[in-house]
């Protein structure tokens, strides 16, 4: 196995998309996949489809990247890339540094039996936001609507202050519901993406409120939930499932963000309406994200015939956690058992 020249620190979310040639598609930072891999492949054709979980639009992450790619293309010259977007823009900046890059947004890959519009749960809520403890989701912008609920994952490195910047959000917005429960009283509750989907179906609007990120999971999520969508303008990508006629993009005030939750509750969209929205368009990028795979295999020389493959290859995110590089490999039948 030939060392790597670099290792990004993050954790390994691959999936095998095909055994000959080697495709792997990766999450997260997107050179981190293909660094901790690629040592196994060293004399293996192998194509690496990476995708990123924030933006190229962030200078450093883009700078980083890019470095990385250019050693490892100099170490592993029998390993080839594309780097997956999720906003045009960054198809643009990608092109411009000589980074081989497609336009396949990760939210094409949520699997659409995880959130789905469900009548038999009541709506509880005007609204619900998906967002980490972080000032960067910007809660505040919440603050006019009546009743809200906040979901929100755990970074166990950031325990302390995720319980503070949570107890300052409960003073400064007494409509703000945690959804998943007050985890200073130990009764934080962890959501299965189907969990998710539930509890989105007890609100009426969804909410996307940052500045900047990566793709936004949570956009389509809601969607699919058959929710409509309050956004704020944003970088990263998440306009590319927002439809006008079934989402708002406001100003950044408490007072456009409520005007424009109340104005979707009113026009009572049909959720199954909402969904089918979605459902186009994951369906029109998963499209394209097969013809990269057919165009791949046939320029190894292999029949393109992915699209009859697509729903055997399919997972939720497109990602699985293995518990090494090995092992993925070695589980994949890539390479042999040792």
């Amino acid at each position: 196995m030939r060392e790597a020249p670099v290792v990004l620190k993050d954790t390994l979310r691959c999936h095998c998309i095909s055994r000959d040639p080697v495709i792997i598609i990766t999450y997260g930072n997107p050179m981190a996949g293909a660094t901790m891999l690629a040592p196994f492949l060293a004399d293996k054709k192998a194509y690496f489809l990476a995708g990123a979980w924030w933006s190229y639009l962030d200078l450093g992450l883009l700078d980083q990247t890019r470095k990385v790619f250019l050693m490892m293309r100099r170490a592993f010259p029998e390993h080839q890339y594309v780097f997956l977007s999720n906003d045009r823009e960054e198809n643009d900046i990608l092109a411009r540094f000589d980074m081989p890059n497609y336009f396949c947004h990760h939210n094409a890959f949520l699997d659409e039996r995880f959130f789905t519009h469900m009548p038999q749960v009541a709506k509880r809520l005007d609204a619900v936001y998906t967002a980490r403890l972080t000032r960067g989701k910007r809660h505040e912008l919440a603050r006019d609507i009546a009743s809200w609920g906040l979901i929100h994952g755990r970074e166990a490195c950031q325990g302390k202050r995720e319980q503070a910047y949570l107890r300052h959000l409960r003073r400064m917005m007494p409509g703000m519901i945690p959804l998943n429960g007050d985890p200073e009283k130990g009764e934080y509750r962890y959501f299965s993406p189907r969990q998710m989907g539930q509890v989105c179906n007890q609100a009426r609007v969804g909410l996307c409120l940052s500045a900047i990120e990566g793709g936004n999971y949570a956009t389509t999520e809601y969607l699919l939930c058959g929710l409509p969508v309050v956004s704020t303008r944003g970088k990263g990508g998440r306009e590319a499932f927002l439809d006008p006629e079934i989402s708002r993009v406001v100003e950044d005030s408490p007072q456009a963000v409520a005007q424009a939750v109340a104005e979707l509750i009113d026009r009572r969209i049909p959720p199954q309406m909402v969904r089918l929205r979605a459902l186009v368009r994951i369906r029109e990028m998963r499209e394209d994200f097969i013809r990269l795979i057919n165009a791949i295999l046939e320029q190894e020389g292999k029949a393109p015939d992915f699209a009859e493959r697509f729903q055997a290859v399919f997972t939720h995110k497109m990602i699985t956690y293995p518990q090494s590089p090995q092992a993925f490999l070695e589980e994949n039948g890539i390479i042999e058992k040792g």
